[in-house]
Protein backbone atom coordinates (compact mmCIF):
# COMPACT_ATOMS: atom_id res chain seq x y z
CA UNK A 1 0.00 0.00 0.00
CA UNK A 2 1.67 3.30 -1.29
CA UNK A 3 0.67 7.01 0.75
CA UNK A 4 1.51 10.28 -0.41
CA UNK A 5 1.69 12.98 2.29
CA UNK A 6 1.09 16.44 0.99
CA UNK A 7 3.72 18.36 3.95
CA UNK A 8 5.98 21.15 4.15
CA UNK A 9 6.40 20.43 7.52
CA UNK A 10 9.36 18.37 8.40
CA UNK A 11 8.16 17.51 11.98
CA UNK A 12 4.99 16.43 10.42
CA UNK A 13 6.85 14.30 8.65
CA UNK A 14 9.05 13.05 11.21
CA UNK A 15 5.89 12.25 13.40
CA UNK A 16 4.21 10.68 10.58
CA UNK A 17 7.19 8.27 9.84
CA UNK A 18 7.31 7.29 13.39
CA UNK A 19 3.05 6.39 13.48
CA UNK A 20 3.71 4.69 10.16
CA UNK A 21 6.89 2.73 11.77
CA UNK A 22 4.62 1.78 14.37
CA UNK A 23 1.72 0.63 12.07
CA UNK A 24 3.27 -1.41 9.94
CA UNK A 25 3.80 -4.02 12.47
CA UNK A 26 0.20 -5.03 12.76
CA UNK A 27 -0.65 -3.24 8.95
CA UNK A 28 2.45 -4.79 6.62
CA UNK A 29 0.32 -3.77 3.92
CA UNK A 30 2.13 -0.16 4.19
CA UNK A 31 5.31 -0.37 1.98
CA UNK A 32 6.18 2.97 0.74
CA UNK A 33 5.23 6.80 2.09
CA UNK A 34 5.95 9.25 -0.85
CA UNK A 35 6.11 13.48 0.92
CA UNK A 36 5.72 15.89 -1.34
CA UNK A 37 6.03 19.41 -0.51
CA UNK A 38 3.63 20.52 -3.52
CA UNK A 39 0.88 17.76 -4.91
CA UNK A 40 2.05 18.21 -8.53
CA UNK A 41 5.46 16.75 -7.67
CA UNK A 42 3.26 13.50 -7.51
CA UNK A 43 3.56 11.43 -11.08
CA UNK A 44 0.57 10.15 -12.89
CA UNK A 45 1.70 6.62 -11.76
CA UNK A 46 2.23 7.01 -8.17
CA UNK A 47 -1.73 8.61 -8.14
CA UNK A 48 -2.63 5.33 -9.44
CA UNK A 49 -0.98 3.23 -6.96
CA UNK A 50 -2.00 5.63 -4.20
CA UNK A 51 -4.23 4.48 -1.64
CA UNK A 52 -4.53 7.05 0.84
CA UNK A 53 -3.41 10.71 0.43
CA UNK A 54 -2.78 12.56 3.61
CA UNK A 55 -2.92 16.40 3.36
CA UNK A 56 -1.26 18.56 5.66
CA UNK A 57 -3.61 21.45 5.13
CA UNK A 58 -2.59 23.61 8.11
CA UNK A 59 -3.24 27.43 5.96
CA UNK A 60 -5.89 28.58 3.93
CA UNK A 61 -4.91 27.63 -0.03
CA UNK A 62 -8.18 27.59 -2.72
CA UNK A 63 -5.64 26.65 -5.15
CA UNK A 64 -4.35 24.00 -3.37
CA UNK A 65 -7.81 22.47 -3.07
CA UNK A 66 -8.72 22.88 -6.98
CA UNK A 67 -5.90 20.54 -7.75
CA UNK A 68 -6.98 18.10 -5.15
CA UNK A 69 -10.35 18.32 -6.43
CA UNK A 70 -9.02 17.48 -9.89
CA UNK A 71 -6.72 14.16 -8.53
CA UNK A 72 -9.70 13.21 -6.64
CA UNK A 73 -11.39 12.73 -10.18
CA UNK A 74 -8.96 11.04 -11.78
CA UNK A 75 -7.87 8.76 -8.85
CA UNK A 76 -10.94 7.50 -7.46
CA UNK A 77 -9.50 4.79 -5.78
CA UNK A 78 -7.49 7.31 -3.32
CA UNK A 79 -8.35 7.90 0.26
CA UNK A 80 -8.08 11.35 0.77
CA UNK A 81 -7.21 12.47 4.95
CA UNK A 82 -7.06 15.97 5.72
CA UNK A 83 -5.05 17.14 8.55
CA UNK A 84 -6.62 20.61 9.54
CA UNK A 85 -7.60 23.40 11.91
CA UNK A 86 -11.02 24.53 12.68
CA UNK A 87 -9.94 27.96 10.72
CA UNK A 88 -9.58 26.61 7.45
CA UNK A 89 -13.93 25.51 7.67
CA UNK A 90 -14.52 29.56 8.78
CA UNK A 91 -14.58 30.10 4.81
CA UNK A 92 -17.48 28.89 3.08
CA UNK A 93 -15.60 27.88 0.12
CA UNK A 94 -12.96 26.46 1.33
CA UNK A 95 -15.94 24.03 3.61
CA UNK A 96 -17.53 23.23 0.35
CA UNK A 97 -14.40 22.34 -1.49
CA UNK A 98 -12.76 20.49 1.51
CA UNK A 99 -16.17 18.35 2.41
CA UNK A 100 -16.33 17.34 -1.15
CA UNK A 101 -12.27 15.52 -1.44
CA UNK A 102 -12.11 14.72 2.15
CA UNK A 103 -12.99 11.56 3.23
CA UNK A 104 -11.76 11.66 6.47
CA UNK A 105 -10.96 15.46 8.37
CA UNK A 106 -9.28 15.30 11.77
CA UNK A 107 -8.26 18.63 13.51
CA UNK A 108 -4.70 19.06 14.13
CA UNK A 109 -4.83 19.25 17.77
CA UNK A 110 -5.69 15.46 18.27
CA UNK A 111 -4.35 14.52 15.02
CA UNK A 112 -2.05 11.87 16.09
CA UNK A 113 -4.64 9.75 18.34
CA UNK A 114 -7.50 10.06 15.40
CA UNK A 115 -4.63 9.33 12.22
CA UNK A 116 -3.80 6.63 14.37
CA UNK A 117 -7.35 5.53 14.43
CA UNK A 118 -8.06 6.31 11.38
CA UNK A 119 -5.16 4.03 9.75
CA UNK A 120 -6.08 1.82 11.93
CA UNK A 121 -9.53 1.15 10.59
CA UNK A 122 -8.54 2.10 6.92
CA UNK A 123 -6.24 -1.26 7.31
CA UNK A 124 -8.77 -3.07 8.22
CA UNK A 125 -11.12 -1.10 5.15
CA UNK A 126 -13.15 -0.01 8.40
CA UNK A 127 -13.75 3.51 6.51
CA UNK A 128 -15.62 6.06 7.80
CA UNK A 129 -16.23 9.67 6.51
CA UNK A 130 -16.37 13.16 9.03
CA UNK A 131 -18.01 16.32 8.09
CA UNK A 132 -17.41 19.23 9.80
CA UNK A 133 -19.80 22.49 7.62
CA UNK A 134 -19.27 26.21 8.77
CA UNK A 135 -22.71 27.76 9.76
CA UNK A 136 -22.60 29.95 7.15
CA UNK A 137 -22.40 26.72 5.00
CA UNK A 138 -24.99 24.94 6.82
CA UNK A 139 -27.55 28.01 6.89
CA UNK A 140 -27.48 28.07 3.24
CA UNK A 141 -27.55 24.49 2.30
CA UNK A 142 -30.90 24.11 4.26
CA UNK A 143 -31.99 27.43 3.46
CA UNK A 144 -32.16 26.51 -0.33
CA UNK A 145 -32.70 22.67 -0.95
CA UNK A 146 -30.21 21.79 -3.56
CA UNK A 147 -31.05 19.00 -5.13
CA UNK A 148 -28.50 16.25 -5.44
CA UNK A 149 -27.25 17.60 -8.88
CA UNK A 150 -27.37 21.01 -7.24
CA UNK A 151 -25.00 19.64 -4.45
CA UNK A 152 -22.40 17.73 -6.71
CA UNK A 153 -21.73 20.40 -9.23
CA UNK A 154 -21.18 22.85 -6.41
CA UNK A 155 -17.45 22.54 -5.65
CA UNK A 156 -17.00 22.70 -9.01
CA UNK A 157 -18.59 25.86 -9.78
CA UNK A 158 -17.36 27.51 -6.45
CA UNK A 159 -13.52 26.39 -7.94
CA UNK A 160 -14.41 28.52 -10.82
CA UNK A 161 -14.36 25.67 -13.53
CA UNK A 162 -16.34 26.64 -16.65
CA UNK A 163 -19.55 24.22 -17.71
CA UNK A 164 -16.75 22.40 -20.28
CA UNK A 165 -14.25 21.79 -17.90
CA UNK A 166 -17.25 20.19 -15.59
CA UNK A 167 -18.83 17.75 -18.07
CA UNK A 168 -15.72 16.43 -18.56
CA UNK A 169 -15.23 15.78 -15.17
CA UNK A 170 -18.84 14.71 -14.19
CA UNK A 171 -19.61 12.83 -17.24
CA UNK A 172 -22.53 15.40 -18.38
CA UNK A 173 -23.66 17.46 -21.38
CA UNK A 174 -23.40 20.77 -21.25
CA UNK A 175 -26.62 21.30 -21.18
CA UNK A 176 -27.21 19.59 -17.71
CA UNK A 177 -24.93 21.59 -16.28
CA UNK A 178 -25.64 24.66 -17.42
CA UNK A 179 -29.21 24.37 -16.77
CA UNK A 180 -28.25 23.49 -12.71
CA UNK A 181 -25.69 26.40 -12.49
CA UNK A 182 -28.74 28.24 -13.72
CA UNK A 183 -30.63 26.82 -11.08
CA UNK A 184 -27.94 27.45 -8.47
CA UNK A 185 -27.94 31.09 -9.06
CA UNK A 186 -31.09 31.59 -9.11
CA UNK A 187 -31.60 29.81 -5.44
CA UNK A 188 -29.10 32.17 -3.79
CA UNK A 189 -30.39 34.97 -5.85
CA UNK A 190 -26.95 35.69 -7.88
CA UNK A 191 -26.78 36.20 -11.62
CA UNK A 192 -22.93 35.11 -11.94
CA UNK A 193 -20.04 33.33 -10.24
CA UNK A 194 -18.83 36.58 -8.52
CA UNK A 195 -22.59 36.86 -6.95
CA UNK A 196 -22.27 33.10 -5.20
CA UNK A 197 -19.13 34.63 -3.95
CA UNK A 198 -20.56 37.70 -2.21
CA UNK A 199 -23.15 35.80 -0.97
CA UNK A 200 -21.44 32.95 0.98
CA UNK A 201 -19.01 35.95 2.12
CA UNK A 202 -22.09 37.72 3.73
CA UNK A 203 -24.58 35.08 4.57
CA UNK A 204 -25.27 34.42 8.30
Amino acid sequence: MMIIVLTSCRYFQQGFDMLVENLMVEAPSFKKVLYVDDIKKATADDFSRAKAIVVDYGQSEVRVLNTLLEIKNRYEQSYFIFITRDACFESTIENILINTIADFTIDCKSAVRKLSACLAHFALEDQQVTIFKNIRWHHLEKEQRLTRMETLLLPYIVSGKKNKEITRYLDLTGKTVSHHRRNIYRKFAVTNLTGLYKKFDHSI
